[in-house]
């Protein structure tokens, strides 16, 4: 689930903003900060001193944030917070995605195709702006009501979870929580189309779907521990391979690397002259968004390893006809092309997440490639 039980993640990323984000930071008086990314490119954003939980979920669910990176040595000492800044993020993610996709179907209804007929000059649609206070004021005095529609939608849903026996105790709780979140974050104009048009005979239906799609996000969420153990056995590999390839270039090719590595007062001195050599390896997010220019884009959850060490340039040679014709090759074929850190780990959890997305229906690809400064990256794409 998100990171609700930490006041604070201790991380320091690179946010880049989408133009929304953008003008709502400059609104409050940001500066913003003309950052250098992993991949070359330079944007305009901010660098996070550490992450508020509840507030940065927020952002990412209104499509402030665009794309994240955290650029260290080593993710070791950070493993905790790195996992729950990841589902943090995918499950903001989730959030923003069910919120759109049943906001859509709302409005591609034969119940709000009625009405936009018959009010041509007050339809409901994507553009469809009111004002907050005045949702919020409907919302309120209608709270007997909405309470009800939100009744309906979900408790025939928690009667099937309470009822299953394939479920453990934990498990339900976790569904149950889910629930209540999606439906938490869900825009107020949903639920003021949901109350004012409750007396239409499609209204039923559309609690039905309302339903059967929260159902779907709920079993969706597995996907978030899945990613995020196969993100962490990426990046424990990656610094394993940037420590070792460190340690030999500064102590020579003889070096017992792994006295290094595994001695907690060495492998802390290491990390120490790793940072002020800027060693570094970047852990990235790119967040679909709505609003952006590129077709096909705003469904995609890509999460990223950047790694400019000898053995990924090593894999990227093995497979070099393919990357030159801007191809890839797919994390199989890149645990077998290397013996970097646990790779039977990494494709346990390849395998387990390849075959949640293939039940809920998502598309998940990963592959090997190198951007345009040469710099070999692994990606992993979850895609809607």
């Amino acid at each position: 689930m998100s990171s609700g039980k930490k006041a604070v993640i201790d991380l320091t990323p690179n946010v880049i903003l989408t133009d929304d984000g953008v003008g709502f930071f400059m609104d409050k008086g940001y500066k913003l900060s003309k950052l250098t990314m992993a991949d070359g490119s330079e944007q305009y954003g901010v660098k996070l001193a550490k992450v508020s939980p509840n507030s940065f979920q927020h952002m990412l669910r209104i499509g402030y944030l665009s794309r994240l990176e955290i650029v260290r040595p080593e993710f070791t000492s950070v493993r905790s917070d790195l996992m729950d800044l990841s589902k943090l993020i995918v499950f903001g993610f989730l959030y923003k995605q069910f919120d759109q996709v049943l906001f859509e179907m709302l409005i591609e209804s034969s119940m709000i195709k009625d009405w936009n007929r018959a009010n041509p000059g007050n339809i409901i649609d994507e553009q469809t702006k009111i004002n907050d206070a005045f949702l919020n004021n409907v919302l309120s005095k209608n709270a007997d009501q909405l309470k009800s529609i939100r009744k309906a939608v979900v408790s025939p849903l928690l009667e099937n979870i309470a009822s299953d026996t394939s479920l453990q105790a934990d498990e339900k709780n976790v569904m149950i929580f889910l629930a209540d979140r999606y439906l938490d974050h869900t825009r107020p104009f949903i639920w003021f189309i949901l109350t004012r048009f409750s007396s239409d005979m499609d209204h039923k239906e559309l609690i039905q779907k309302t339903r059967k799609l929260l159902e779907l996000y709920i079993r969706r969420s597995r996907i978030a521990d899945y990613l995020t153990l196969l993100l962490m056995e990426l990046a424990i590999s990656a610094e394993t391979l940037n420590m070792m390839t460190f340690a030999e270039r500064v102590y020579g090719k003889g070096t017992d690397t792994n006295k290094l590595i595994f001695d907690p007062q060495k492998r802390e001195a290491l990390a120490k002259a790793m940072e002020k050599a800027e060693t570094n390896l970047t852990v990235a997010w790119r967040i679909g968004n709505p609003s952006s220019l590129s077709i096909g884009t705003e469904n995609k959850l890509e999460l990223i390893i950047y790694n400019r060490e000898a053995e990924y340039l090593e894999l990227k040679e093995k497979v070099e006809e393919k990357m030159k014709s801007g191809s890839g090759v797919s994390l199989g074929q890149f645990y077998k092309s290397t013996s970097a850190g646990n790779s039977e780990m990494g494709l346990l959890y390849l395998g387990y997440l390849q075959e949640e997305c293939d039940k809920v229906g998502m598309r998940f690809t990963s592959r090997v490639g190198e951007n345009r400064s040469g710099v070999p990256s692994v990606t992993l794409t979850v895609q809607f």
